[in-house]
């Protein structure tokens, strides 16, 4: 068995993962008590409540973890907010809402840096047992360039170059890292967001078991094979 850090584990796509690897020993992690709690009980498996925009709570992440893992195979980066709207679009209340200062600086943190964070602190414990893997969930945006969503556009890129900067560092000490880049997902994410998709596109998406599949597909090559990255898609969402 396989010791696995989920982050984003409460909801949407890091739910479903959780599930399909349920036979692993698994932490879970998310900011949603209430949802983090209902699923940690429903798979029986170990949670922590952490906000990852913030440096002393991942700090109490690291120690619960090493607390209750002796190594560290497996690090799922999923948690992740979105939003979207072009600048000439501000002047829109509701793509005002989704652009304030403060929503902005929360999808910085939390898809760049909880995702810079988590790596900083687990790669090193990879790194000085010889072995290990690191997934990101990340996004097409992450891969094209995507006008009508700047901020979130940006920031998937960052972890998406961020990873290529690292891996092949991360390579020399045995240790892998992929992103998986997924287009629309059928999930809650956009409603969390206040910016709820018509059903025409959201039929459009992918199932996030589709997603949680590409995972465990990674999760089951052999250690010495690694994908840098996998896009995943609808044929239909083009």
């Amino acid at each position: 068995m396989k010791n696995i850090i989920i982050t984003g584990a409460a909801n949407g796509v890091g739910k479903v993962i959780a599930k399909l690897l349920q036979n692993e020993n698994l932490i879970l992690v998310d900011s949603d008590k209430l949802n983090l709690e209902q699923t940690a009980k429903e798979l029986n498996k170990r949670y922590f409540v952490c906000d990852l925009t913030i440096v002393n709570e991942i700090k109490l992440l690291k120690d619960f973890v090493m607390n209750n893992f002796k190594n560290v195979d497996t690090l799922i980066n999923c948690a992740g907010v979105w939003t979207k709207g072009e600048l000439s679009q501000l002047s829109n209340s509701h793509f005002k809402k989704l652009n304030e200062l403060e929503k902005i600086q929360n999808l910085i943190n939390t898809n760049v840096f909880a995702t810079i964070a988590m790596i900083t602190e687990f790669s090193p414990i990879m790194m000085q047992q010889h072995k290990g893997q690191i997934i990101n969930i990340n996004s097409q945006s992450g891969v094209e360039t995507e006008e009508f969503c700047p901020i979130y556009n940006a920031s998937k890129h960052g972890t998406y170059n961020y990873r290529k900067a690292i891996q092949r560092d991360l390579a020399k000490h045995n240790v892998k890292i992929t992103d998986v880049c997924p287009g629309l997902i059928k999930t809650d994410f956009y409603i969390h967001a206040e910016d709820e998709l018509p059903n025409e596109i959201m039929k459009l998406g992918l199932d996030p078991e589709d997603v949680a599949n590409c995972v465990k597909y990674l999760l089951d090559l052999p250690h010495e094979i690694t994908i840098p990255s996998i896009e995943i898609r609808n044929i239909k969402n083009y």
